[in-house]
């Protein structure tokens, strides 16, 4: 599957993890608990997220299932602490809500224009 996503990076206890979203860790964290996924809708998750209603419990989970993706050891408890003491949570919640939807990309038209 073509990139379509850009670069998720998460600084977590001091260490930078960049995470490459693609099709395989969206359905993992789409898919329902019972078949071994997470269960959360990102799309549910990001209208929430800008109607003000930010789940902190559900950000705490995807960022443990990206952060242990890449060899973080971290609890998705461990996370949701960090989350809610920090002084900034943004660039977490940010790295949720906007890391995991498609960079949209102009396409030319046949007669050399941008079309959009």
């Amino acid at each position: 599957m073509a990139a379509i996503y850009n670069d998720t990076v998460i600084t977590f206890k001091g260490k930078q993890y960049t995470i490459k979203p693609d099709f395989e860790i969206i359905n993992r964290i789409e898919m329902s608990r019972a078949s071994g996924g997470l269960g959360i809708s990102l799309a549910g998750l990001a209208a929430r997220a800008a109607m003000g209603d930010v789940p902190v419990s559900e950000v705490a989970r995807i960022l443990g299932f990206m952060l242990r993706s890449q060899g973080a050891s971290a609890s998705d408890e461990d996370i949701y602490v960090t989350i809610m003491t920090e002084a900034d949570a943004r660039p977490y919640i940010d790295a949720v809500t906007s890391g995991f939807f498609p960079v949209i990309q102009e396409s030319k038209s046949e007669s050399g224009g941008k079309k959009k």
